[in-house]
């Protein structure tokens, strides 16, 4: 018997003169793992919500949604809760209480476990998905992919049969998301656990997942195993850049794989090793730095350790640089410390030439540089996207208004909606609007593909490598490492305070084992220097076989 299925199902938000989803129908078997996929604002986290009732969204709903052969509407609140756990976008609107430890007995308090065993399941679910160092943490203590993985583990701890997941590795350093789905894939394997994961980067999701489900204009296309997805896929312009790099990459030699090591296999088998590197594209920059910063040094509190410990970065003009490194490392503070909304205790960053301590009053965010959180919905205030761009505009003097960055940015249909009802690609897409509507010479980024779907990341890439071009210059937080590898210039490795192995991207990701790309993981035996999946598909079609 299905555990979960869908029939028609139809969904159109309060106030939307439109339906969300529209005749959506798919089954899901015991034990599954199902593959969401779909562009940003497609439906996946409405379809995900709808799922289980008591986080439903307000709207008008038709059509048949069955759990274990059970019309849903007939299933408990204890039943409910006890056979569906979902995983949301968005952390932050998901924990109810103060510290790790309580968030993750939360749950089993309230299902009425006794205290032996809430201790008990906790403490073993926490030693399984290796969180000990941050199970005595206040939860805002905690970086966004820890409050991820602590979400997941409150999730997880009552042994749901069926597991929900919506972005889950959004937040997550690629250490972390390897582990990640390590865990869930154990989950499905030994106990068995029905898994849902809408993902808009799906590579670590095929190798295990069972079915592939596809939201496009409201309605889904349910695709039965992940092969035929990617023979469809792979002729369908918007679901290419869903194809993992490993899959992808030997395609053309009329295999079908779904992990590095089998692609790295076929590859090194079929071609010689390429006497000539890839060269390294990255202009070498004679200018002076537009931003530096020297032995900075910054703690939040006079006993704690220095989050920023001798920190040196030189950042050039007309220049992309990305900054990686593990969830909680501090790449968010280092952001925050050079575009002074925190001061350190010691040490000197200097923008354009000028102190930072030397901007008075608003001067240094005029025209100067713009600044995106982790959370870009703390950039909105105002009631619809539409009056906040206003604002902007309003406070900028600008005459060009927002109307063809919108058009660009594919938001313009979101201008009268209230920025808390988008979904975390579409406000991350609405802020980038408001952001270059300031007109910064210089933006500092944090997280900025996150919850992107491949379309809307290469229209978000394409626009900074326009905006590099004309001399305005980048510095973005990124767990995105396909995303650095295509679009940046320069990358470093944030550890231990500091920035490490500085370098230009080509040489950065060449050398790493593990901060590196698929592409380059596949290739480095044979085509040395490759470093993203369309260049490791141009060399695997124009290389010179055995």
């Amino acid at each position: 018997m299905e555990i979960l299925s869908c029939k028609d199902l139809n969904f159109r938000y309060n106030g939307s003169s439109d339906d969300t989803l529209r005749g959506v129908s798919f089954s899901v078997s015991p034990s599954q793992t199902v593959l969401v996929l779909g562009q940003t604002g497609s439906g996946k986290s409405t379809l995900l919500r709808l799922l289980k009732k008591e986080i439903a969204p307000a709207g008008t709903l038709s059509g048949e949604i069955k759990i274990n052969g059970r019309d849903q509407s007939e299933l408990s609140l204890l039943e409910s809760t006890q056979t569906i756990a979902c995983v949301t976008q968005n952390p932050d609107t998901q924990t109810v209480t103060h510290k790790v430890s309580s968030e993750l007995a939360f749950g089993l308090e309230s299902l009425g476990a006794d205290n032996a065993e809430i201790l008990g399941r906790v403490g073993e679910m926490a030693a399984y998905f290796g969180i000990e160092d941050i199970y005595s943490k206040q939860i805002d203590e905690l970086s966004g992919g820890q409050k991820q993985l602590c979400s997941l583990c409150a999730a997880v701890v009552q042994a749901p049969e069926i597991l929900m997941l919506d972005e889950p590795a959004a937040q997550l350093d690629p250490i972390g998301t390897s582990k990640l789905f390590s865990v869930l894939k154990r989950l499905n394997s030994e106990l068995g656990t029905t898994i849902i994961i809408a993902e808009h980067d799906p590579r670590e999701v095929f190798e295990f997942c069972d079915k592939v489900v596809v939201l496009k204009d409201g309605k889904a296309t349910c695709f039965e195993d992940k092969q035929s997805f990617v023979r469809a896929a792979a002729q369908d312009p918007q679901l290419c850049g869903y194809i993992p790099a490993c899959t992808k990459s030997v395609l053309g030699l009329g295999k079908t794989v779904f992990t590095v090591r089998d692609a790295k296999n076929i590859i090194e088998q079929t071609f010689a090793p390429q006497q000539k590197a890839y060269a390294d594209t990255t202009p070498k920059q004679k200018e002076k730095p537009v931003l530096q910063a020297r032995n900075v040094y910054f703690r939040y509190s006079k006993a704690g350790r220095d989050v920023a410990d001798c920190l040196d970065l030189d950042v050039r003009k007309g220049e992309i640089f990305a900054a990686v490194g593990s969830n909680g490392c501090g790449k968010t503070t280092m952001l925050k410390l050079l575009c002074g909304i925190f001061r350190p205790w010691q040490g000197k960053i200097s923008i354009f030439g000028k102190n930072i301590r030397s901007y008075k009053g608003n001067s240094l965010y005029r025209e100067n540089i713009a600044y995106m959180p982790q959370d870009p919905y703390d950039l909105f205030i105002s009631q619809t996207v539409r009056q906040e761009l206003e604002k902007t505009c309003k406070a900028m003097d600008a005459k060009d208004g927002y109307e063809s960055l919108c058009e660009q940015f594919g938001v313009t249909h979101l201008l009268d909606m209230h920025p808390f009802d988008l979904s975390g690609g579409e406000i991350q897409k609405c802020a980038m609007v408001k952001l270059l509507l300031t007109r910064p010479e210089m933006l500092f980024l944090d997280e900025p593909s996150k919850a992107l779907d491949p379309q809307a990341k290469k229209i978000l890439g394409e626009m900074l490598k326009s905006l590099s071009q004309q001399g305005k210059t980048i510095i973005l937080a990124t767990h995105d490492l396909e995303f650095a590898a295509q679009y940046a210039d320069s990358c470093g490795l944030f550890f231990d305070g500091k920035i490490l192995s500085s370098a230009s991207t080509r040489e950065f990701f060449s050398k790493n084992r593990f901060y590196t790309t698929d592409a380059s993981r596949i290739a480095r035996s044979v085509f040395p220097g490759v470093m993203t999946a369309d260049e490791l598909e141009a060399a695997v079609n124009g290389g010179d076989k055995r």
